[in-house]
């Protein structure tokens, strides 16, 4: 994993596909993360970049990396409310059993929160996944 390219996370955040595209293409790395080890595919997961978020996965990303706080990209898309990023990242397994640094999980903030679409969303993956 790549510290530091702040180019390369500020054209996630922005949502420029064509320039995070530009610069995957040309070697730089997917798990590019800043000092606080969030990686491009947490900032696009937050902003609701679904677009940036699936190139960076075809380009080998871990949606899985977790920040210095115990949060990850679906951890972010959830508290957000990006339902559509939420279920990409479940659907590519993105893990759900994280715990931030003040001891809440995913689901404590999407209870807090009220959001019952993601609640759901949440709710429905957690039941396939123990099936």
């Amino acid at each position: 994993m790549t510290m530091g390219n702040t180019k390369f996370l500020d054209a996630v955040e922005s949502g420029n596909l064509d320039e995070v595209s530009a610069m995957l293409g040309s070697g730089t790395d997917p798990n590019t993360m800043d000092e606080h080890n969030r990686t491009a595919a947490y900032k696009a997961a937050k902003k609701g970049h679904l677009n940036i978020l699936k190139k960076l996965a075809e380009s080998g990303a871990d949606l899985n990396i977790i920040d210095n706080r115990g949060t990850n990209a679906l951890y972010w898309a959830a508290l957000n409310g990006h339902n559509d990023v939420a279920a990409y990242l479940l659907e590519n397994e993105a893990r759900t059993d994280v715990i931030d640094d003040r001891g809440w999980t995913i689901m404590d903030h999407v209870e807090s929160a009220g959001n019952k679409d993601m609640h759901s969303l949440l709710d429905s993956y957690q039941s396939k996944a123990h099936v």
